[in-house]
């Protein structure tokens, strides 16, 4: 891990200034904590805040920046036409129009290179926004430099940092089918049904929905917690409440990436 570290650093060294796409995950959180090691004030984190943004990360994206003492730029981009019936090439189209912002906003404070917190294991996942990133010529020092999830994941809890609690998130489309008209009102309730079940001590936690019916993921040992039936009682009641007219549960637990392709 060292190694990697002191390659990473060397690579951010020879930058000599940057700016960080910052969702206040954990992977552009750690590349913004070795960035300000190295760099400083010639630093700064770019933040996206598009519809389908879930509120507490870009509360988490704020929390950090203010303590590390970063200068950081929100950006509200509204939902494209183009995404509005969720598309199957949304993260290309998403990426696409999120750099072209963050590239406007690093040019307009003098930065030239634009990084983002894609790892070594991301490499080999589902990922179709990564060819707008080599499109807008967007830089990864991370996967450069070898580091990995667990990499990133082991040095975030030995700082204790809150981060480190922290589960992988994904855009709210993501619960989505491709092809579903996204509405404000659905990313809300889907939110806000995720935001209850993870009150409930339920980690990860995935509310997959087409409308009518809220699909509940869960880590596959959780789904015990399901055998209760004073606490299905009040799942169902309360996403009903949401607004969801049946609620039911994967049996095949968490997956990430379930609803693609």
């Amino acid at each position: 891990m060292s190694q990697k570290i002191i390659h990473l650093h060397r690579h951010l060294e020879k930058l000599g200034s940057c700016a960080v796409a910052f969702s206040g995950g954990q992977d552009s959180a750690f590349l913004l904590y070795h960035a300000f090691e190295v760099l400083r004030e010639r630093l700064l984190a770019v933040t996206i805040s598009a519809p389908y943004t879930i509120k507490s990360d870009l509360a988490e994206a704020k929390r950090v920046t203010e303590r590390v003492g970063i200068l950081q730029v929100c950006i509200d981009m509204p939902l494209l036409e183009t995404l509005r019936y969720n598309p199957e090439n949304r993260c290309y189209l998403c990426k696409r129009r999120t750099f072209e912002l963050i590239r406007v906003a690093a040019s307009a404070h003098g930065f030239v290179h634009i990084l983002d917190g894609t790892n070594v294991d991301d490499l080999s996942d589902y990922r179709p926004g990564a060819e707008a990133l080599r499109e807008l010529a967007i830089e990864s020092p991370l996967a450069a430099s070898g580091i990995t999830k667990g990499d990133i994941r082991q040095w975030l809890a030995g700082r204790g940092d809150l981060l480190s609690k922290k589960m992988p998130n994904s855009c709210l489309m993501t619960r989505m089918p491709a092809g579903h008209e996204v509405t404000d009102e659905e990313l809300r309730r889907i939110e806000k049904a995720e935001a209850y079940l993870t009150a409930q001590g339920l980690s990860p936690v995935r509310v997959r929905s087409d409308g009518k019916t809220a699909r509940i993921e869960v880590d596959r040992e959780d789904r015990q917690r399901f055998y209760n039936e004073d606490f299905i009682n009040a799942v169902s009641m309360t996403l009903k409440g949401y607004g969801y007219r049946y609620v039911s549960l994967d049996l095949d637990g968490y997956i990430m990436g379930n609803m693609n392709g």
